[in-house]
């Protein structure tokens, strides 16, 4: 998970175990979180979000 330590919900303690409350309140395993999270770090150089859609859809179908 080295892609996230930068990032302060991940980082910080305190902020992950909201970030794990708010993820088991709303039913959205932790691990969609972070694949829609890569998705659009991945995307976020782009001008367009082509496809970007069908990549987040793959990700929610891991919910079902």
């Amino acid at each position: 998970m080295e892609e996230f330590n930068e990032l302060p919900l991940w980082r910080d303690d305190n902020a992950y175990r909201v970030l794990e409350e708010l993820c088991a309140t709303h039913q959205v395993p932790i691990d969609v979180l972070k694949e829609l999270v890569t998705i659009e770090r991945q995307n976020q150089h782009r001008e367009k979000a082509k496809g970007i859609y069908f990549e987040f859809d793959s990700a929610f179908e891991q919910m079902d």
